[in-house]
């Protein structure tokens, strides 16, 4: 065999495999497309896709057309006073409710100490002593009744009695007990909804202690809450007691319940 008969056949032998290589390597890739499964696509109605909003029932806002002072008043800003630990008396609260009357000399018949229950409604509308309170928000901002329906407004009241003026009285320990219905949903205690109302206890004009009615993690509209609140002696000078509600809540009914001895003094003409 010639050199050009070698280099012929080698060259002939050469294509033969590239073919079969050929031909192999691409059926190959075929099977391997159709094995291959379509990527399926959602249908209509399926979950959200990650990182967009969920739908949810539209939330009711109330329109924030109230002044500041009735949304953020400035004492919320203070800390929160501590309340001493109040000295005990050994006659249960229930047994010195039902001997209660209406002011601290009560029957003559009953040694101290005596014990005064007050109430409200009734009557429906409050009563508040107006230098108690600070002088803003004006009147239209005001709630003048319990069991009230309308929203950015406060509710004022004092309870008051007679003695201070012809008795020397002591306190030894008093509660305040208020009942509070949301009027509006609330979101936290730093939304301007009720979720940011308080109760706050004013005296000439000085707000004494407060704090939030409803919990941090929100309120919805119509629930209803009782707090009771522990008094301080000193908070009664002047035989009365005024208290705020703010402002998107409305007070149901509260009561006083004060325990002490009223002494007539001895002066002589």
């Amino acid at each position: 065999m010639t050199k050009e008969e070698i280099t012929m056949k080698i060259f002939t032998n050469t294509k033969a495999i590239v073919a079969i290589l050929s031909i192999t390597f691409g059926l190959g890739a075929t099977l391997s497309l159709a094995q291959t499964p379509a990527m399926r696509r959602r249908p209509p109605g399926g979950p959200t896709p990650i990182g967009l909003p969920l739908p949810s029932e539209p939330r009711r806002i109330e329109k924030n057309n109230a002044p500041p002072e009735v949304e953020e008043p400035p004492f919320l800003q203070r800390p929160l006073p501590q309340l001493p630990q109040l000295r005990s008396l050994p006659i249960p609260d229930e047994i010195e409710e039902r001997q209660a009357s209406t002011d601290l000399l009560g029957n003559a018949q009953k040694p101290c100490p005596k014990t005064i229950l007050l109430k409200a409604p009734p009557p429906n509308s409050t009563t508040p002593y107006g230098p108690d309170f600070p002088s803003t928000p004006g009147p239209q901002w005001i709630e003048p009744n319990f069991n009230g329906t309308t929203i950015n407004r406060h509710v004022r009241h004092t309870f008051q009695w007679n003695g201070c003026k012809e008795r020397c009285c002591e306190v030894q320990k008093a509660k305040l007990v208020v009942t509070a219905k949301a009027l509006t949903n609330g979101q936290s205690n730093q939304s301007p909804d009720a979720g940011n109302d308080s109760i706050s206890i004013w005296k000439n004009g000085s707000v004494l202690y407060w704090q939030y009615l409803w919990p941090n993690t929100g309120v919805s509209a119509g629930t209803v809450t009782t707090l009771t609140i522990p008094i301080q002696p000193s908070w009664l000078d002047g035989c009365r007691l005024s208290f705020q509600v703010q402002d998107d809540t409305a007070v149901l009914d509260a009561k006083l319940v004060a325990t002490g001895c009223c002494l007539k003094p001895n002066i002589k003409p």
